[in-house]
């Protein structure tokens, strides 16, 4: 069952880290509910958060993706919401 899953990914301040990383979203072709990136507080480094809206297991491998790419300095599955409402 979908769930919406929040991470955080840290990175290095290049273009071509920040290409890696949205290019392992666009082959993974996952619902992405909302998608960010700011400085952190270390300089040099950017923070990437990003909601997915996928299973578990999809979730779990997206953050191992991201643990492979050069430039990324730490990855977080920082939150897990269960999407399921009561009408």
């Amino acid at each position: 069952m979908p769930a919406s899953h929040t991470v955080a990914v840290l990175l290095d301040d290049a273009l071509l880290t920040l290409n890696r990383a949205v290019g392992v979203l666009r082959r993974r072709n996952v619902a992405i509910e909302h998608l960010a990136l700011r400085p952190s507080d270390t300089a040099g480094v950017s923070r990437l958060t990003f909601v997915l809206k996928t299973d578990p297991a999809t979730a779990d491998r997206v953050v191992q993706q991201f643990h492979k790419i050069v430039g990324v300095r730490d990855v977080m599955l920082v939150a897990t919401e269960d999407s399921t409402t009561e009408v």
